[in-house]
Protein backbone atom coordinates (compact mmCIF):
# COMPACT_ATOMS: atom_id res chain seq x y z
CA UNK A 1 0.00 0.00 0.00
CA UNK A 2 3.24 2.49 1.24
CA UNK A 3 4.69 2.05 -2.28
CA UNK A 4 1.43 2.42 -4.23
CA UNK A 5 0.91 5.72 -3.02
CA UNK A 6 4.52 6.90 -3.45
CA UNK A 7 4.30 5.93 -7.34
CA UNK A 8 1.00 7.66 -6.93
CA UNK A 9 1.97 10.91 -5.76
CA UNK A 10 5.22 10.89 -7.87
CA UNK A 11 2.98 10.11 -11.09
CA UNK A 12 0.18 12.68 -10.91
CA UNK A 13 2.17 15.60 -11.97
CA UNK A 14 3.99 13.74 -14.95
CA UNK A 15 0.21 12.21 -16.36
CA UNK A 16 -0.37 15.25 -18.55
CA UNK A 17 3.47 15.22 -19.96
CA UNK A 18 3.33 11.68 -20.43
CA UNK A 19 0.30 11.43 -22.82
CA UNK A 20 0.37 8.50 -24.84
CA UNK A 21 3.31 7.19 -22.87
CA UNK A 22 2.95 3.40 -21.70
CA UNK A 23 3.54 3.04 -18.00
CA UNK A 24 3.75 0.15 -16.21
CA UNK A 25 1.02 -1.36 -14.23
CA UNK A 26 2.72 -1.68 -10.91
CA UNK A 27 4.77 1.37 -8.44
CA UNK A 28 7.15 3.60 -10.71
CA UNK A 29 8.76 7.29 -10.83
CA UNK A 30 9.14 9.76 -13.82
CA UNK A 31 12.13 11.48 -13.84
CA UNK A 32 13.11 14.22 -16.44
CA UNK A 33 16.86 14.05 -16.78
CA UNK A 34 19.24 16.96 -18.40
CA UNK A 35 22.87 17.35 -20.07
CA UNK A 36 24.35 20.09 -21.46
CA UNK A 37 27.77 20.24 -22.88
CA UNK A 38 30.02 23.99 -23.90
CA UNK A 39 32.08 24.20 -26.61
CA UNK A 40 34.33 27.02 -28.72
CA UNK A 41 32.57 27.31 -32.12
CA UNK A 42 34.83 26.61 -35.34
CA UNK A 43 31.87 27.68 -37.82
CA UNK A 44 29.51 30.10 -38.46
CA UNK A 45 26.27 30.30 -40.63
CA UNK A 46 25.90 33.07 -42.83
CA UNK A 47 22.66 34.55 -44.27
CA UNK A 48 23.06 37.13 -46.66
CA UNK A 49 19.75 38.69 -47.68
CA UNK A 50 19.21 40.77 -51.25
CA UNK A 51 16.39 42.97 -51.80
CA UNK A 52 16.51 45.60 -55.21
CA UNK A 53 12.75 47.78 -55.90
CA UNK A 54 12.55 49.13 -59.37
CA UNK A 55 9.80 50.41 -61.48
CA UNK A 56 9.47 46.65 -63.73
CA UNK A 57 10.07 43.48 -62.62
CA UNK A 58 12.89 42.67 -64.74
CA UNK A 59 15.20 44.89 -64.10
CA UNK A 60 14.91 44.24 -60.13
CA UNK A 61 15.37 40.68 -60.91
CA UNK A 62 18.61 41.63 -62.63
CA UNK A 63 19.70 43.80 -60.19
CA UNK A 64 19.43 40.80 -57.44
CA UNK A 65 20.53 38.42 -59.59
CA UNK A 66 23.85 40.89 -60.33
CA UNK A 67 24.61 41.02 -56.73
CA UNK A 68 24.19 37.38 -55.71
CA UNK A 69 26.57 36.49 -58.69
CA UNK A 70 28.80 38.94 -57.17
CA UNK A 71 28.46 37.36 -53.85
CA UNK A 72 29.17 33.86 -55.49
CA UNK A 73 31.97 34.65 -57.83
CA UNK A 74 34.50 36.18 -54.92
CA UNK A 75 33.38 32.62 -52.31
CA UNK A 76 36.40 30.63 -54.10
CA UNK A 77 38.43 33.55 -51.69
CA UNK A 78 37.47 32.03 -48.46
CA UNK A 79 36.99 28.66 -46.76
CA UNK A 80 33.60 28.06 -47.50
CA UNK A 81 32.97 25.02 -49.51
CA UNK A 82 30.57 24.44 -52.55
CA UNK A 83 28.75 22.26 -50.61
CA UNK A 84 27.94 24.62 -47.71
CA UNK A 85 26.76 27.42 -50.07
CA UNK A 86 22.54 27.47 -50.58
CA UNK A 87 20.73 29.93 -52.42
CA UNK A 88 17.15 30.43 -52.22
CA UNK A 89 14.42 30.99 -55.25
CA UNK A 90 14.05 34.04 -56.49
CA UNK A 91 10.67 35.78 -54.69
CA UNK A 92 9.70 39.08 -57.26
CA UNK A 93 5.95 40.60 -56.92
CA UNK A 94 4.76 44.34 -56.95
CA UNK A 95 5.13 46.33 -53.74
CA UNK A 96 1.32 47.60 -53.07
CA UNK A 97 0.29 50.36 -50.32
CA UNK A 98 -3.38 51.79 -49.82
CA UNK A 99 -4.08 55.18 -49.36
CA UNK A 100 -6.57 57.12 -46.93
CA UNK A 101 -8.88 56.38 -49.17
CA UNK A 102 -8.26 53.11 -49.90
CA UNK A 103 -6.98 53.04 -53.10
CA UNK A 104 -3.66 51.04 -54.15
CA UNK A 105 -0.58 52.42 -54.73
CA UNK A 106 2.12 50.89 -56.24
CA UNK A 107 5.99 51.16 -54.78
CA UNK A 108 7.35 49.95 -57.67
CA UNK A 109 8.16 45.95 -58.10
CA UNK A 110 10.61 44.35 -55.35
CA UNK A 111 12.41 40.90 -55.98
CA UNK A 112 14.25 39.31 -53.63
CA UNK A 113 16.28 36.50 -52.85
CA UNK A 114 19.12 35.12 -49.87
CA UNK A 115 22.36 33.13 -50.05
CA UNK A 116 22.80 31.14 -46.68
CA UNK A 117 27.03 30.03 -46.58
CA UNK A 118 28.97 28.34 -43.78
CA UNK A 119 32.63 29.81 -42.77
CA UNK A 120 35.25 27.62 -41.97
CA UNK A 121 36.88 29.96 -40.44
CA UNK A 122 36.11 32.16 -37.73
CA UNK A 123 38.97 34.66 -37.79
CA UNK A 124 38.01 35.55 -41.41
CA UNK A 125 34.20 36.41 -40.18
CA UNK A 126 34.37 40.41 -40.25
CA UNK A 127 36.10 40.02 -43.58
CA UNK A 128 33.44 38.19 -45.37
CA UNK A 129 30.39 40.17 -43.52
CA UNK A 130 32.34 42.72 -45.20
CA UNK A 131 32.61 40.98 -48.69
CA UNK A 132 29.15 40.11 -48.85
CA UNK A 133 27.75 43.95 -48.53
CA UNK A 134 29.80 45.23 -50.96
CA UNK A 135 28.59 42.96 -53.02
CA UNK A 136 25.32 44.28 -52.87
CA UNK A 137 23.61 42.14 -50.12
CA UNK A 138 21.07 44.65 -48.66
CA UNK A 139 21.48 42.78 -45.58
CA UNK A 140 22.22 40.14 -43.19
CA UNK A 141 19.59 37.73 -41.82
CA UNK A 142 21.72 35.26 -39.34
CA UNK A 143 24.66 34.47 -37.74
CA UNK A 144 24.70 31.07 -35.99
CA UNK A 145 27.77 29.58 -34.83
CA UNK A 146 28.41 25.93 -35.07
CA UNK A 147 31.03 23.27 -33.92
CA UNK A 148 31.73 20.70 -36.53
CA UNK A 149 31.76 18.41 -33.70
CA UNK A 150 28.23 18.90 -32.99
CA UNK A 151 26.79 15.28 -33.16
CA UNK A 152 29.60 13.92 -30.85
CA UNK A 153 28.93 17.23 -28.59
CA UNK A 154 25.27 16.00 -28.80
CA UNK A 155 25.65 12.32 -27.87
CA UNK A 156 28.15 13.63 -24.74
CA UNK A 157 25.00 15.91 -23.68
CA UNK A 158 22.39 13.08 -24.48
CA UNK A 159 24.59 10.58 -21.82
CA UNK A 160 24.60 13.51 -19.08
CA UNK A 161 21.11 13.25 -19.36
CA UNK A 162 20.52 9.53 -18.74
CA UNK A 163 22.63 9.67 -15.96
CA UNK A 164 21.03 12.66 -14.24
CA UNK A 165 18.02 10.84 -14.84
CA UNK A 166 18.98 8.04 -13.10
CA UNK A 167 20.89 10.04 -10.34
CA UNK A 168 17.53 11.62 -9.92
CA UNK A 169 15.90 8.37 -9.79
CA UNK A 170 17.89 7.06 -7.40
CA UNK A 171 17.75 10.20 -4.92
CA UNK A 172 14.08 10.39 -5.09
CA UNK A 173 13.59 6.45 -4.58
CA UNK A 174 15.52 6.42 -1.64
CA UNK A 175 14.42 10.22 0.30
CA UNK A 176 11.00 7.82 0.29
CA UNK A 177 12.68 4.58 1.47
CA UNK A 178 12.25 2.76 -1.69
CA UNK A 179 14.00 0.70 -3.63
CA UNK A 180 14.31 1.24 -7.13
CA UNK A 181 13.83 -1.16 -10.00
CA UNK A 182 14.84 -1.15 -13.70
CA UNK A 183 14.20 1.24 -16.15
CA UNK A 184 10.89 0.70 -17.84
CA UNK A 185 11.10 3.51 -20.28
CA UNK A 186 12.81 6.16 -22.00
CA UNK A 187 11.73 9.25 -24.13
CA UNK A 188 13.94 12.29 -25.57
CA UNK A 189 11.97 15.63 -24.98
CA UNK A 190 14.15 17.90 -26.62
CA UNK A 191 17.18 18.94 -28.39
CA UNK A 192 18.75 22.63 -28.75
CA UNK A 193 21.75 24.69 -29.32
CA UNK A 194 22.30 27.73 -27.57
CA UNK A 195 24.78 30.43 -28.46
CA UNK A 196 25.97 33.15 -25.84
CA UNK A 197 28.96 35.27 -26.05
CA UNK A 198 30.68 36.33 -22.24
CA UNK A 199 33.41 38.97 -22.32
CA UNK A 200 34.13 40.43 -19.03
CA UNK A 201 31.31 39.04 -16.83
CA UNK A 202 28.43 40.38 -19.07
CA UNK A 203 26.54 39.10 -22.37
CA UNK A 204 27.32 41.50 -25.69
CA UNK A 205 27.25 40.68 -29.29
CA UNK A 206 30.41 42.43 -30.93
CA UNK A 207 32.43 45.66 -30.33
CA UNK A 208 33.60 48.01 -32.33
CA UNK A 209 37.28 49.20 -32.97
CA UNK A 210 38.48 52.45 -34.59
CA UNK A 211 41.81 52.41 -36.21
CA UNK A 212 42.58 55.55 -37.89
CA UNK A 213 40.14 56.05 -40.00
CA UNK A 214 38.62 52.38 -40.63
CA UNK A 215 35.82 51.13 -38.33
CA UNK A 216 36.28 47.57 -38.15
CA UNK A 217 34.38 45.22 -35.97
CA UNK A 218 35.98 42.55 -33.77
CA UNK A 219 33.65 39.69 -32.90
CA UNK A 220 34.05 37.97 -29.43
CA UNK A 221 34.37 33.93 -29.39
CA UNK A 222 30.89 33.05 -28.22
CA UNK A 223 30.19 29.93 -26.85
CA UNK A 224 27.79 27.27 -27.88
CA UNK A 225 26.36 24.58 -25.45
CA UNK A 226 23.95 21.55 -26.86
CA UNK A 227 21.12 20.71 -24.30
CA UNK A 228 19.60 17.17 -24.27
CA UNK A 229 16.79 16.04 -22.32
CA UNK A 230 14.92 12.84 -21.58
CA UNK A 231 12.18 11.06 -19.53
CA UNK A 232 12.62 7.93 -18.11
CA UNK A 233 9.93 5.57 -16.24
CA UNK A 234 11.36 3.73 -13.25
CA UNK A 235 10.13 0.49 -11.90
CA UNK A 236 9.64 0.85 -7.84
CA UNK A 237 10.71 -2.76 -6.14
CA UNK A 238 7.79 -4.01 -4.24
Amino acid sequence: MRSTLLAMLLLAPMTTALAGTPLPDGPHLVVTGEGKVSAKPDTARIRFDFSKRAARPLPAKQQVDAAVNALLDGLHNFPISADKVRASDLSASEDIDYNDNGKPVSNGFLAERNVTVVLNDLTRLNELLDFGLGAGASGIGDVDFESSQAKALRDDAKRKAVDDARLRAGELATSFSAQLGPVYSINSLSAQLQQGYNYGGSTTLDRIEVTGTRIQGRYLQPEVEYRESIQAVFELKR
